[in-house]
């Protein structure tokens, strides 16, 4: 399906220059149209058993300047860009996720910037990781020093017998380019996790081949907590422009004791990641 909906999710003014800038040529390349979404998180004060309406006010007020900044940069990138777009604010004390998701479900692609960012707080990081959860669209991951306007040429593909590998595997075919070099990496943590007979990675390997794509296939060795990593390390090795992967396959009582592979790629990542849930 091709990508006609482009909306972005802008946390803070820092990242907003260069993330601005690479998501509107990304709609412009796509001919799409073009929705910047800038969520507000409050931090509140507490003064004994009530909030400070003064501090708030003051909070509110800087959250404000903040999105009045994030606009003006927006505004001149669609500008140059030639875009139709739209610029929405949330500014309630309650409802972020609700607004985040709620503006985001009716996108092709949801483009957000990297968990790593120094900027980025806590909360918003935690943030992120629950829309991805929740939202049922594809995100893609980008950072300051990655772009992908044309589309990819080379793609890694993180590949597992799981709807959440499969979903974002098909979903990265509406960013490749025609004939793209593909490559499915599977990463095998326990010898239980390779079953002869029980991988589709062939089947979908062929498939791929019949779409007119250059497909390879290949298998990495890694602990359970370095996955992310040896799946990055397989995109560099590989000289991808895109990673690809399934987005918390597991419980999160399972990511938290036992580490997520999508927490890695959010925050490592030095190259574009596509994300599916």
């Amino acid at each position: 399906m091709p990508i006609k909906t482009l909306a972005l999710v802008i946390f803070d003014s820092e990242e907003a220059p260069w993330l601005i800038a690479r998501a509107a040529a990304m709609a412009a390349a796509l001919d799409a149209h073009f929705i910047a979404l800038h969520p507000y998180t409050p931090m509140i004060y507490f003064d004994g058993l009530g909030a400070d309406p003064m501090i708030y006010a003051s909070v509110r007020e800087w959250e404000e300047q903040e999105s009045e900044k994030i606009r003006a940069i927006f505004d001149k990138e669609v500008k140059a860009n030639g875009l139709l777009a739209e610029f929405r604010r949330h500014s309630a004390l309650y409802g972020t996720e609700a607004f985040i998701l709620s503006s985001t479900r009716a996108a092709d692609l949801v483009v957000v910037g990297t968990n790593g960012s120094q900027t980025r707080s806590p909360d918003d990081c935690n943030l992120l990781e629950r829309m991805i959860r929740n939202l049922g669209r594809p995100v893609l991951v980008l950072t300051p020093e990655a772009a992908l306007e044309g589309g990819a040429e080379r793609i890694v593909m993180g590949w597992s017998d799981t709807r959440e590998a499969t979903r974002a595997a098909h979903d990265a075919l509406a960013l490749a380019r025609s004939g793209a070099e593909i490559q499915l990496v599977s990463v095998i943590s326990r010898a239980a996790d390779a079953v002869p007979g029980l991988d589709s990675k062939d089947d979908f390997a062929t498939a791929l081949d019949r779409l007119g794509y250059k497909v390879s296939v290949s298998e990495r060795n890694a602990t359970a907590d370095n996955r992310g990593e040896t799946l990055i390390g397989a995109a560099q090795d590989f000289g991808a422009d895109l990673l690809v992967a399934g987005a918390f396959g597991h419980s999160q009582l399972y990511d938290f004791v036992i580490g997520a592979v999508t927490r890695d790629l959010l925050y490592k990542s030095p190259l574009p990641v596509l994300l599916s849930k």
